[in-house]
């Protein structure tokens, strides 16, 4: 095969990896915030859930490091002492167990904006 024609190809699937991906991330968010439902994703999203948490683990685990919110609502890393966004002294947290939904009681990560209400239909 031609070079010219096997980097063309190289070049076209990386961007055909890279659009599934961001699909893949589209449909992840709609399904996490209620808008499609199926099993399939479920089941899906399931084990995204238990990969993104034990990556959150082994991370805080590796590093001692871990990220929260300030009350201004900016995401900070626990080394820092003041927040970037609002300038107030950021408030150690001692524990490092993930953040409980209010409405649900669920875990989530630190990052997480919503719980994992799903609606059945």
């Amino acid at each position: 095969m031609n070079d010219y024609i096997e980097q063309e190809l190289n070049r076209l699937r990386a961007k055909k990896s890279i659009l599934l991906a961001e699909l893949g991330q589209s449909v992840y968010y709609q399904y996490r915030i209620g808008q499609i439902y199926s099993e399939e994703l479920s089941d899906i999203s399931q084990e995204i859930t238990e990969l993104d948490q034990n990556i959150f683990k082994l991370q805080t685990q590796n590093t001692g490091d871990y990220e929260q919110f300030c009350g201004c609502g900016h995401l900070i890393n626990n080394r820092d002492q003041y927040c970037s966004n609002c300038g107030s002294e950021v408030q150690k947290q001692t524990n490092t167990a993930f953040p409980t939904c209010t409405q649900c009681g669920v875990e989530a990560m630190s990052r997480a904006v919503f719980a994992m209400h799903v609606a059945q239909s």
